[in-house]
């Protein structure tokens, strides 16, 4: 145990975006930094006219390991009406997610996303 509290020392942002040509695989949001980081804000936004669902995995030792799925509906954070949808709420309680150096957050559609529709997702937290 650290004989003091670790606290994020800088900014930390990783983010992908999943359109049709994607189909339904995994693409990574982002990769830990050396120092390891805290996401504190996970967030998705769509102008996608359907919901779709999306699946997280964390990569860990290079095997994905699905760790929750998130409805996300349509236009959500994009129509002015339907808010984006906080992505740690549903995967981790709304809690923030450590990751060690290297690991990955990653992402996939179970269906793909229309044509010329696409689904934002950023992840905003600190390095260590």
């Amino acid at each position: 145990m650290a004989a003091t509290p670790a606290f994020p020392a800088a900014p930390f942002e990783g983010g992908a975006i999943i359109d049709n040509a994607d189909g339904t695989a995994y693409q990574d949001v982002f990769t830990a930094p050396d120092t390891g980081c805290k996401i504190g804000n996970l967030r998705a936004c769509s102008d996608d006219a359907a919901e779709v669902v999306l699946s997280f995995a964390r990569t860990i030792g290079g095997v994905d390991h699905r760790i929750g799925e998130v409805n996300v509906p349509a236009g959500s954070g994009t129509n002015g009406s339907a808010t984006f949808v906080d992505l740690l709420e549903f995967l981790n309680g709304g809690v923030a997610m450590n990751f060690k150096a290297g690991s990955k957050l990653r992402v996939s559609a179970k269906t793909a996303v229309a044509p010329g529709r696409q689904i934002e997702i950023t992840a905003e937290g600190g390095e260590y």
